[in-house]
């Protein structure tokens, strides 16, 4: 089954975004965001975390919507080889 758009990001969102616990008591103690290859490139505490979460939104806000694949439901395309006679 292929992934919504929806589910890709939060996919990629959950790959970039992890938290980081402390190795003698399991407890969480910072976000760290990775890069492609898994290595950490920022340590956020969880004020910092919340100011990045807040300018991230009003970045996005400001870029375009990105292009959308049109997809028609599969009796629409059933429908249409019955017409052509099922070319």
């Amino acid at each position: 089954m292929i992934p919504t758009e929806e589910q890709w990001n939060a996919e990629e969102a959950a790959d970039i975004a992890q938290i980081a616990r402390d190795v003698n008591t399991g407890q969480p103690t910072e976000i760290v965001l990775l890069d492609d290859a898994y290595q950490a490139v920022q340590w956020l505490d969880k004020n910092l975390a919340r100011a990045v979460a807040v300018r991230l939104v009003e970045l996005a806000e400001q870029l375009p919507e990105p292009p959308r694949i049109l997809r028609r439901a599969s009796d629409v395309d059933v429908a249409l080889r019955d017409r052509e006679g099922g070319v």
